[in-house]
């Protein structure tokens, strides 16, 4: 007999199991964003717009995000940085408490940040171990808010990458497109900035960039710090963004008769900002800068492209197997026109500049794909007697990983984004094929010797929960159990037990009323595997409330076999199941229908260290099946859908 009578009850206890084991896995957006108000450096707190979902010993990271001064002369310096000041200062800290929207940080700032550019705080997911089960990405970033555009997580001890993290298009934003009715073929526009205005003389919007926009300088060809010129009057390309490596110039307008409207003027790329930061002396980092738009005049120009997003992963290990962590920048796109990526008869727009990928850890095993690469510039074509202003392409972006030497472990591309160019399908044979000026974004860069910014001079501790004498929690064969013995308990409406996964986002499991009694205890029955943590919020009857220290509880998950993932999923002929295992040892596959029903028995021998196990699964018919694996220690469940 075996280890269940049924096999549909033996699949469903498995599967059950396997969540539990599987309860500290994260996918999706993980981290929150709030908008910085105030900083008081002096009592080390900072006022945040909505302080919903923050709370004591939570982690987070704080950021400013813009701040540059640039030079605002109309010349060919209009751009160019003068002063980085706090643009890209940023550290790990610990909330200590929270007062209405005021944070008190638990450690000394290290940095000095300006609000006035573009400051975020990022709720971090700190974990002992975790999984990442399923694609991540950040929320975009949002320059009405100034918050978004980074995905950051941290791990004591390890973190499985089982799953892409995806920033790309998520930095900067790329300029939008403005349509113009008119041109003067006798007064083409050269300046460098321009308000935005329905005369003739005008110009295409400006990406964004670490530096504000000045007031009616919003567009026209010079740059705006990494953040691509726009194309002036008459359908020249938009300059490409910028990080690590400088974004490429627009193209001209080409092939225009004497009495057309000219267009000798396309926006300038994005400066780069390896100058101002990535290094040990100058620990700055960046999002990726926006393209400039095209100019356009009939509906049919491309905008610039967003800059890629930042992914910070700090951990003892990471690990994964083929996966990507990416932080592109996004291509300029019109979804209207019949190729959404190219310009048919405008001027079309620069690519975003790639963000950027920090790496923490002392070690990086398996294998991990990273791309900071720009998008290229938007191609331009379709006039009948000219050839529009391609984009240009745009710039590399960074991976900067902690240690002395680059990993093995990790490939890595930085590449800028190549420009774009006049149509093949171009009725022009004298511009067809050709950038007609644009350039190439230049690259970025991989490189090691990251240090990061991490707050470690405590300066307060959180205010002990009043009235509490002891909360404490162990564990037990089933679950855990808690206990807490209250000395004043005037006032007291309520006690609820939270717990987190990540230290981040709490859940209340149970509330219990205050009923006289001054010694208490819960069991929590879920049994969780990796590290719980645990407690305890009174809520008082003028309705404040008040939280205890947090109580950590770690289960051991060293098992000697680890079910990492299996791909691809759908499949149609072959399942790869992969795994890690600390010795060699047999295991048993069997694949259940959805009713529980075995359709499929094998065993195979796993090696020490990373496997691959491919199960051929081309005789089973469309559905969704489940995966079990059995080992002498193990027993775990994941589902899959045959194609």
């Amino acid at each position: 007999m075996g280890l269940f009578k049924n096999p549909i009850t033996g699949l469903l206890i498995t599967v059950c199991f396997a969540l539990n084991a599987k309860a500290q896995s994260i996918s999706g957006v993980v981290n929150s964003y709030y908008q910085v108000t105030a900083i008081n450096s002096a009592t080390n707190t900072i006022t945040v717009s909505n302080s919903t979902g923050l709370t004591s010993q939570t982690r987070v990271l704080l950021m400013q995000m813009k701040g540059a001064a640039i030079n605002g002369s109309n010349n060919a310096s209009y751009g160019n940085i003068t002063s980085i000041n706090n643009a890209g200062n940023y550290e790990m800290n610990t909330i200590c408490s929270v007062s209405g929207n005021d944070i008190l940080l638990k450690y000394q700032m290290l940095n000095s940040y300006t609000v006035s550019g573009a400051v975020q705080l990022v709720s971090v997911p700190s974990f002992k171990s975790v999984t990442v089960s399923g694609a991540i990405q950040g929320t975009a970033w949002d320059p009405s808010s100034n918050t978004g555009g980074i995905v950051a997580i941290e791990a004591s001890d390890t973190i499985y990458l089982n799953n892409n993290i995806d920033v790309s298009g998520q930095g900067l934003i790329g300029a939008a497109l403005q349509n113009y009715t008119n041109c003067d073929w006798f007064a083409p526009v050269s300046d460098y900035y321009l308000p935005y205005q329905t005369t003739d003389y005008n110009a295409a919007k400006k990406g964004e960039g670490i530096a504000a926009y000045i007031t009616n300088e919003g567009y026209a060809r010079g740059n705006l710090a990494n953040g691509g010129g726009g194309g002036n009057n008459h359908n020249t390309g938009g300059g490409g963004g910028a990080n690590y490596g400088s974004g490429g110039n627009g193209g001209q307008r080409a092939n225009v008769s004497t009495y057309g409207c000219h267009g000798d003027y396309p926006g300038m790329g994005g400066a780069g900002l390896s100058a101002y930061g990535y290094s040990s002396v100058q620990n700055k980092v960046f999002l990726g800068g926006g393209g400039g738009a095209g100019h356009e005049n009939n509906n049919v120009g491309l905008p610039g492209g967003n800059g890629g997003g930042i992914v910070l992963l700090s951990a003892k290990v990471i690990t994964g197997i083929g996966v990507s962590i990416l932080a592109n920048g996004a291509r300029p796109i019109n979804p209207s026109n019949t190729d959404p990526y190219q310009a048919e008869g405008d001027g079309a727009g620069g690519g975003g500049a790639a963000g950027t990928v920090l790496i923490n850890a002392n070690t990086v095993l398996g294998s991990i794909g990273i791309q900071a690469n720009g998008a290229n510039g938007a191609n331009a074509g379709n006039n009948i007697n000219d050839c529009p202003g391609p984009g240009g392409g745009g710039g590399g972006g960074i991976v900067w990983v902690s240690g002395a030497s680059f990993p093995t472990t990790i490939s890595s591309s930085t590449n800028g984004g190549a420009s774009g160019t006049v149509s093949l399908t171009s009725s022009i044979s004298s511009c067809k094929g050709l950038p007609d000026g644009a350039t190439a974004g230049t690259s970025g860069i991989s490189q090691a010797n990251y240090v990061l910014p991490s707050a470690t001079v405590a300066i307060c501790v959180p205010l002990p929960l009043p009235g509490l004498k002891k909360f404490s929690a162990n564990l037990t064969n089933d679950g855990a159990i808690l206990y807490w013995v209250m000395e004043d308990i005037e006032n007291v409406a309520s006690y609820q037990i939270q717990f987190s996964t990540d230290q981040s986002s709490y859940q209340s499991i149970a509330t219990i009323d205050n009923k006289g009694g001054y010694d208490f205890s819960y069991t929590d029955p879920r049994k969780f595997e990796g590290t719980i943590y645990y407690r305890l919020m009174m809520v008082k009857t003028d309705g404040s409330s008040y939280y205890s220290e947090i109580v950590p509880l770690s289960r051991p998950t060293e098992h000697l076999l680890q079910f990492i993932s299996i791909q691809p999923n759908p499949a149609s002929t072959n399942l790869y199941a992969n795994l890690y295992a600390q010795k060699q040892e047999t295991v048993n596959w069997v694949i259940y229908n959805a009713l529980g029903q075995t359709q499929f028995s094998t065993n195979s021998l796993i090696h020490e260290g990373y496997n691959q196990v491919s199960l051929n699964i081309s005789r089973l018919s469309s559905g969704v099946y489940y995966l079990k694996l059995i080992t002498h220690d193990v027993i775990t469940v994941k589902p899959f859908i045959r194609q």
